[in-house]
Formats: C-alpha cells, structure tokens, sequence
C-alpha cells in the first residue's frame, strides 16, 4: 500500500464586510471601511486542521489606506456586522505612501509636490 500526504501551510485572507458611513482617519472624507480576516493556516488534504496568526485588516474606499483592526473587535463585527467601530481600535499599516492625497480635488499628487497640480491646493504633509 502506498500513502502520500498532502499537506501544507498556507496564507489567507477572507472579506468580512463593510462598515458604512465613516469620517475617513487620514483623508477626512465620507467613506467606509472594507474589512478582511488574514491569517495561516495548517492543512492535511486540503482541509485546514488550525490556524494562527489571525488578523483583522481594514481599507478605506476614499484613500486605500490600511489598518488593522483590533482582535477583540474584529471577532465581535464577524459575529455582529452592527459593531462599532472607533478610530481609537484602528493602527495603520501603511506609514509611507509614494502619493499625496489632495482634500481639495481628492487627486493622487507624487510625494514630492507641496501644491496640487490640477487645482493649487496647498498639500498636507
């Protein structure tokens, strides 16, 4: 009798929900947030035996910027999509972005501008 066993590790991420109605942390817009669960998985024939590493990960739609969503309340929306989320249970993820945002006409300007080109708006650092 011959047995081969396939297993492995592998990574995932899996869309939670949304979370509608938010007042963008860095761009200061009307947006909402797009909520992912990463994690890594063991697997034995394709069938994942135990996870770890579990993360909770949110995207803004005004400006793509990523956090990571508290633990506690990343499994508390899974089970209810009603749960507040606050600014102060977000961390970003993403410090260094080769663009500026524009608040005036929301354009991706290169990081080295201090003025929009397309409106003259004065840009953040």
């Amino acid at each position: 009798m011959f047995f081969i066993a396939f297993f492995g590790v592998q990574d995932k991420e899996k869309y939670i929900g949304t979370y509608n109605n938010i007042v963008c942390p860095s761009c200061e817009k009307l947006a909402r947030y797009e909520i992912h669960k990463v994690y890594r998985y063991f697997h034995i024939f394709f069938i994942p035996i135990f996870r770890w590493n579990v993360r909770y990960v949110v995207k803004t739609s005004c400006c793509s910027c990523l956090y990571e969503l508290d633990p506690f309340v990343g499994k508390e929306f899974e089970k209810n999509p009603a749960t507040q989320i606050k600014k102060e249970n977000l961390r970003r993820i993403n410090n260094y972005s080769p663009f500026k945002h524009c608040l005036n006409c929301s354009a991706d300007v290169p990081a080295e501008f201090s003025y929009c080109p397309y409106c003259g708006g004065k840009l953040q650092p």
